[in-house]
């Protein structure tokens, strides 16, 4: 089954594109979709986190493919991205959402061409401008991502996200394969039970759930800065700790050094708080650390681009086929060199 018809089967319809690095191949899977969702006739919206769809990335000067759209498609864009585009599109909606290049306005492309999207930042906005994208037709709405603004993958914003890698990463492709797994096992952590979700609901706030019943909160600002604390206050009565906000390297590294680590659940509110140093993870994933998550991200699949802008490059098969066996149950596409095959 093809990507766009997953997607479609199970009525999903706000979908992040989250690339763990610049030209780990984001924009190519978009217009594969594009691509994909106009051969079944499904109308699509677009916008981004960010800026994308411009030929030369600015931060590393490299070329990059531009975003082709078609008659029927919308878009959220800034009115500055929107003058540096070839398309013809008919302005709907002004939204008085602003960012650096302008306000974010709503089209409707009537002439197919290449476009330029550079869309709201916070969370807020972006549900916003999906909701309002789906008013005007769009069936199904691509958010383009990146690992740094990944909270718009966080369920409170999509229903589900693809993640973008590739050999960009790495020359090394079992470091590609490693990083890659890492950020998959961080966005799909298993949800925690529902008791222990109303306790934290109730809360809302960084706690310690003991197996008597009793919630600990601890008296600090933030997590982020809290974590010698948290971790003074974990005994041997503490089943589960709940961390709002960032998980950060210096706060798992301060509850990895408590001793009754093995008997304790971190929960996180989702996976896309997760900004820990993949060795730290690893090391206190096999001291037996067990992380689940408030609200779970739903990963339906892995793109791969095995050229990198540096000059080097992977051998497809190799590499979806190493892919694979690091991500068991993820469906992986090479949306450069193969595409996505009917199983």
């Amino acid at each position: 089954m093809r990507l766009i018809e997953t997607i479609r089967q199970n009525n999903y319809k706000d979908i992040s594109i989250v690339g763990l690095a610049k030209n780990a191949g984001k924009t190519v899977t978009l217009n594969y979709l594009i691509e994909e969702a106009e051969d079944l006739g499904i109308s699509i919206g677009i916008t981004s986190t960010g800026r994308d769809g411009e030929n030369l990335d600015l931060v590393t000067q490299t070329q990059k493919p531009s975003i082709f759209v078609t008659e029927g498609m919308y878009v959220a864009t800034a009115k500055q991205a929107l003058l540096l585009s070839d398309a013809g599109t008919e302005i709907l909606e002004t939204t008085g959402i602003n960012t650096p290049m302008g306000e974010v306005i709503i089209v409707k492309v009537r002439q197919r061409g290449n476009i330029q999207i550079a869309g709201p930042v916070s969370a807020a906005d972006m549900k916003y401008v999906t909701k309002k994208l789906k008013h005007y037709g769009a069936q199904i709405v691509f958010i383009d991502g990146a690992i740094d603004r990944k909270a718009v993958s966080s369920p409170a914003v999509t229903d589900a996200c693809i993640i973008s890698t590739g050999a960009v990463l790495s020359r090394d492709m079992k470091k590609v394969l490693e990083k890659t797994a890492y950020s998959v096992e961080c966005f799909t952590l298993k949800q925690t039970g529902e008791d222990i979700q109303k306790i934290i609901q109730k809360q809302k706030k960084t706690c310690i759930i003991q197996n008597t019943g009793n919630v600990v909160i601890p008296d600090i600002k933030t997590s982020i800065t809290g974590g010698k604390k948290i971790n003074e206050l974990i005994d041997e009565k503490a089943t589960h700790v709940f961390i709002r906000g960032a998980v950060t390297t210096s706060l798992l590294k301060s509850i990895g050094e408590n001793k009754f680590l093995r008997g304790v659940k971190i929960i996180v509110e989702d996976g896309t708080k997760i900004f820990t140093d993949i060795n730290v993870w690893n090391e206190l994933r096999r001291k037996g650390l067990k992380v689940e998550t408030l609200n779970a991200v739903n990963v339906i699949a892995v793109t791969l681009n095995p050229v990198s802008p540096a000059g080097y490059f992977f051998d497809s098969a190799v590499f979806k086929s190493e892919m694979e066996k690091y991500l068991d149950g993820i469906k992986i596409i090479d949306v450069v060199s193969g595409g996505d095959f009917i199983d």
